[in-house]
């Protein structure tokens, strides 16, 4: 027999029935008629996932089963969380009728951990269930690492820094996700090898791009994982990183054509069953507007060279537009349905700008601040801004003879504001911290909320550690965490998540 707390929230749903002048005064709430109750725990390939498993006499009237995760004792994260609903339960085979069980995955639980665990069962009549278990789970002990970062400043009460959970793109590793606290909650390291950084969360599966086939896996909260190929050889493998596009997934990928590689300047948007929907590939468009410019593109667009170095895109739908990132070159905005450049942003004292009028007659002046060199990370903050990480190394891939333009010694995000009928940028926020960082390769910023931001120096020190930090538009910082272990390949791009609180439907 059930403790009489279970039941409290279904005796108070059959009271106000009740008291509202209900047909049957005497009718059983549904919760209590279901009889639910836990019949099971079995651990998932993971130790930050478990499978749960509910006896449910009567699933009838079920809505929906919840969980939640207690924090850890000096936690400040927003306790994970999930609510699946009776429509999701059904689609998926949830419900394993011939045994009345309800077998649910509970996903980021603490490693090495006894994890409080609550599920709460709603019913149609407005009343619950809850049952509270406890989950101890395995210790993570992998690599890398993400387990034990140095913490130069945690997380607190009053310095929130504006997300919850963010999720780690490693260049060789399956996706990880970490908490505020700096706590690793989902991570299978099973998947190393097979995937890459190209990774989009959708909210119930990673999809994720590999790195040396045409390959779209599909990783789902279990941790398993699945893959399509995408429908044409002409298309080699995935790099650097994906995002949601206008219809499907933004992924930039290495394409061979008359047996030519074009390496890193192509640009495709592709479904989550690996259809090609629309693809853009910045050597035709350049030599375009190049040629129509009176230009000889050809010791600028160079098929099997490194010559674009596409690091990142963006869907930016206030004017249904592309944002590219060349770091050998500049910051590129297309047109999304005709592919018309709109302008380009970079270093002015590289090759692209000095020897080629016809690129020069598209570049954005800048008004203040510094020019973006070998970016990562281009992204629109809430207010419409362009915001990137500034790594600040010059051109690698650029020709002989041609400038390789400025290489500083220091990176930073930079945010600006962009006034297309004035043509002009304006940089209007960086953060420079004492001792300056410089993280020449990879790494990333995000506003998380208003005038807060994630960053990512993902080849710190020498390229020897991974830096992330948290920090408002003050320069106050809300968290520090360090990695030592293979940078790039160990944390790419860390970018805020909304990993607790889903509805899966």
């Amino acid at each position: 027999m059930k403790p009489a707390s279970h039941h409290a929230l279904s005796l108070l749903a059959c009271l106000m029935l009740a008291a509202c002048g209900g047909s049957d005064h005497h009718a059983q709430p549904q919760a209590e008629a279901a009889r639910v109750g836990v019949a099971g725990q079995a651990a998932g390939v993971m130790p930050f996932v478990a499978d749960i498993s509910l006896a449910v006499e009567d699933i009838t009237n079920l809505e929906s089963v919840s969980f939640t995760i207690a924090a850890k004792p000096g936690s400040y994260s927003k306790p994970m969380s999930a609510t699946y609903t009776r429509a999701w339960i059904d689609r998926t085979g949830a419900w394993r009728a011939a045994e009345k069980r309800l077998v649910l995955p509970v996903y980021g639980l603490y490693a090495g951990h006894a994890n409080a665990v609550t599920l709460t069962s709603a019913f149609r009549d407005g009343s619950q269930d809850v049952e509270q278990l406890t989950v101890t789970t395995a210790a993570y002990s992998g690599t890398p690492p993400y387990a034990t970062p140095v913490v130069g400043t945690a997380r607190t009460a009053t310095a929130a820094p504006g997300f919850d959970y963010m999720l780690y793109k490693p260049t060789t590793l399956g996706p990880a996700v970490v908490d505020a606290d700096g706590n690793l909650r989902w991570y299978n390291d099973k998947l190393v090898g097979a995937v890459g950084v190209p990774t989009h969360y959708t909210g119930d599966a990673f999809y994720v791009g590999s790195n040396d086939a045409a390959l779209l896996y599909r990783v789902d909260l279990r941790g398993t994982a699945t893959s399509v190929a995408l429908p044409s050889s002409r298309y080699l493998r995935f790099h650097h990183d994906m995002v949601a596009g206008k219809q499907g997934l933004l992924a930039e990928m290495d394409v061979m054509e008359g047996g030519v590689e074009k390496i890193e300047s192509v640009l495709t948007e592709i479904g989550t069953n690996g259809e090609i929907i629309k693809e853009w590939d910045m050597g035709n468009i350049f030599r375009d507007v190049m040629r129509a410019g009176g230009d000889d593109p050809s010791n600028f667009v160079r098929d099997s060279v490194d010559w674009f170095h596409m690091n990142s895109a963006i869907y930016v739908p206030a004017d249904d537009s592309l944002i590219v990132s060349s770091r050998e070159n500049f910051v590129v905005k297309l047109d999304y349905a005709t592919g018309r450049i709109k302008w380009l942003f970079g270093d002015t004292t590289k090759h692209w700008y000095v020897d080629y009028p016809s690129l020069r007659s598209l570049a954005l002046t800048l008004a203040g601040g510094k020019a973006p060199i070998g970016q990562h990370a281009v992204s629109i903050t809430s207010n419409g801004e362009l915001l990137l990480f500034n790594n600040g190394w010059g051109s690698a891939q650029h020709p002989a003879g041609t400038s390789p333009g400025i290489t500083r010694n220091f990176s930073t995000p930079s945010r600006y504001r962009i006034d297309e009928s004035a043509r002009t940028a304006t940089e209007v926020w960086t953060f420079s911290p004492e001792p300056s960082v410089y993280s020449d390769i990879c790494s990333s910023v995000y506003e998380t909320t208003p005038g807060n931001y994630l960053i990512n120096y993902a080849a710190a020190e020498g390229r020897t550690v991974n830096r992330v930090v948290s920090v408002n538009s003050a320069g106050q910082v809300a968290l520090d965490l360090t990695y030592a272990g293979p940078v790039c390949s160990m944390i790419h791009i860390a970018r805020p998540i909304d990993f607790s609180g889903q509805v899966f439907k």
